[in-house]
């Protein structure tokens, strides 16, 4: 695993609004909505709030974890972002996104758990104890219905806050889910961000 990108990430007004947008979220238990032109910035900084180009590949490859000499900051990342980034693909079916969001939750839940208790002999974990406390799915556009419904359930039932990022108009087309719509407590329109990074010399 290589990482994190070879980039200099440059926080910017619109990355503090965002990160301000989502403790809003997790704070008063809502799902939340991010919309705002393509190019404009808005996977940037969700990954980047997620600890993601660090973690995500970690995750993903999951099989030679033990080997990875970054393991100890992966999970002391996701310890303390505690949140899984997700972007769905472009013809995923539900079983899909419930084989990959299943396989990530369990996997982002061990990481934060070694992390936390790793040190600790003989530990009982129960199947009702949950670390992640948020999840953010890019390309929301791309979710259907029942998919929709889905990650409603993940909020309703795990208590995971949520995060929908797309492009502008996805807030009327969810309008018309009052299901999921219901629990929309934020919407935030990411603003066109010109340097969100550069390379690093």
């Amino acid at each position: 695993m290589s990482g994190e990108r070879a980039r200099k990430f440059i926080a910017t007004k619109e990355h503090r609004r965002f990160t301000e947008f989502a403790e809003a979220v997790r704070k008063h238990r809502y799902v939340g909505l991010c919309y705002g032109a393509a190019g404009g910035g808005k996977t940037l900084s969700a990954r980047r709030y997620a600890h993601w180009d660090l973690a995500g590949p970690y995750v993903e490859a999951w099989a030679g974890r033990r080997r990875d000499p970054l393991r100890a900051k992966v999970r002391s990342a996701l310890a303390r972002s505690r949140t899984i980034f997700h972007t769905p693909s472009v013809l995923g079916t539900l079983r899909d996104l419930k084989e990959t969001l299943g396989e990530h939750i369990t996997r982002v839940d061990t990481c934060i758990d070694d992390h936390l208790y790793g040190h600790v002999k003989c530990r009982a974990i129960t199947r009702d104890e949950f670390h992640i406390e948020m999840l953010i799915v890019d390309e929301a556009e791309r979710l259907s219905v029942t998919a929709l419904e889905f990650i409603r359930d993940i909020f309703d039932r795990r208590g995971v806050d949520v995060i929908l990022i797309g492009m502008p108009g996805m807030e009327k087309r969810l309008s018309r889910y009052p299901q999921l719509y219901s629990r929309v407590g934020f919407a935030h329109h990411y603003g066109l961000c010109k340097a969100m990074n550069s390379r690093s010399s």
